[in-house]
């Protein structure tokens, strides 16, 4: 019938009477009252004694349910075809060897991928499958399987989704394929993550301000006992137990206003080398009180854009962390603390590194967090904290080298 569609303005019986052959094709005729009918036509030719053709019998088949329904079929394939494409899921049908044999629009537009490639390494960049895969338990068992996964985009990006395998059946009742739907919970993982941080922040603070009442009781009580004496000595020593916790809650509550507010940036053209040179020569005295000495290498740079406040901020604290970070190290009574500021073509690089305490790999890991603090007992670990938003802010990069007992350097890249 390819040919009846290549000339469709034709009769089967022009061309049977042309070419002799017997022809099959679709059409729609009419009754006697105007109503259509889809009739599928069989044409063959009848040919007389002498070979010659004589007439053409035509059988005419009514289709018209059957074209209905075919119309109906194909609607409900394309609605589920839109479903399948645009449900807010990542959708993959796998075999038993952890092929993909199909997968819908958002899989294909979050980790990329090819049919026939495997899940794993589409998935998590591996090479190797998973040691625990609930598509391997669903065609062990048959069962609905569930479990919580880190996934990689295709650019890199760590996604966690909740994942749930269902096992697909042939018609005669085997396992063909599993058919895995994954659920981006990233926005609901960081957020449980932001309430354990909330939690973690509100006990910390509650140490600190503890600590600081408690400094405060003690010197007011030293002073009090020096009045009584009229001992000078002892009254200043109380005073001064006084002035620092004083200063202490000062700090502690200016690195929560600032911590908290989400203020616009004030950006302009800043000197990043005279503000470090201010930086220094501001702790120079308490370097040298504490016997630290100061090795600098500040380039002269050009200006870079960004807010004058934030980047004193930044500098100040990560010098002042290095201060203590010595302070605390009582292994050693002469400590050396570096400063170093650069320029290239992109960025400005700039670094603190101190001969201190040193962290062990799991303090890393909680750098920058409302559970860590360069100061020990005293500290609230806002200090990092405001660091590293400050360097968001400014679209940079902070990253830590260090070893227990050999020091900390930190290293902030801020683009130009």
């Amino acid at each position: 019938h390819r040919d009846l569609h290549s000339f469709p303005t034709r009769r089967s019986s022009d061309l049977i009477q042309s070419s002799g052959k017997t022809f099959q094709h679709e059409e729609i005729v009419f009754t006697a009252n105007g109503d259509p009918i889809n009739v599928l036509v069989n044409s063959a030719p009848i040919f007389g004694n002498d070979g010659k053709l004589v007439a053409v019998m035509e059988i005419a088949t009514d289709i018209t349910e059957t074209k209905r329904l075919q119309k109906k079929i194909e609607e409900n394939t394309e609605r589920y075809k839109t479903l399948y494409n645009e449900v807010p899921c990542y959708i993959s049908v796998q075999d038993s060897s952890f092929r993909l044999v199909d997968f819908n629009r958002q899989f294909k537009d979050e980790f990329g991928g090819k049919r026939g490639e495997h899940c794993y390494k589409v998935y998590k960049h591996r090479e190797t499958w998973c040691d625990v895969c609930p598509v391997a338990q669903a065609f062990e068992d048959g069962k609905v399987h569930t479990s919580d996964e880190v996934v990689v985009s295709k650019s890199g990006d760590p996604i966690n989704v909740l994942v749930f395998a269902a096992p697909l059946v042939d018609k005669d009742g085997n396992i063909s394929a599993v058919m895995e739907m994954s659920t981006n919970i990233t926005s609901v993982i960081n957020m449980q993550s932001r309430m354990a941080n909330l939690g973690q922040l509100v006990s910390s603070l509650a140490h600190t301000i503890k600590g600081i009442v408690t400094g405060l009781e003690g010197g007011m009580y030293v002073v009090e006992s020096g009045f009584k004496s009229k001992d000078d000595a002892i009254i200043k020593k109380g005073w001064d137990m006084v002035q620092r916790n004083v200063d202490r809650i000062s700090h502690l509550v200016l690195d929560m206003l600032y911590f908290a507010k989400d203020r616009v940036p004030e950006n302009s053209e800043v000197r990043l080398d005279e503000l470090m040179y201010d930086i220094c020569e501001l702790y120079s005295k308490k370097m040298k009180d504490n016997n630290i000495s100061l090795e600098s290498k500040i380039d002269k740079v050009n200006p870079i854009i960004g807010d004058a406040k934030s980047l004193y901020t930044l500098i100040l604290n990560l010098v002042e962390n290095a201060i203590h970070a010595c302070i605390w190290d009582k292994s050693n009574t002469e400590h050396k603390i570096k400063v170093d500021l650069t320029e290239n073509e992109s960025e400005f690089t700039l670094s603190v590194q101190d001969s201190g305490i040193g962290l062990t790999p799991d303090t890393k890991s909680k750098l920058f967090t409302t559970v860590y603090s360069s100061k020990g007992s005293s500290g609230s670990g806002f200090g990092l904290m405001i660091i590293k938003k400050i360097v968001d802010e400014h679209c940079g990069e902070i990253t830590v080298e260090s070893d227990p007992g050999k020091g900390a350097k930190f290293i902030v890249r801020l683009k130009k």
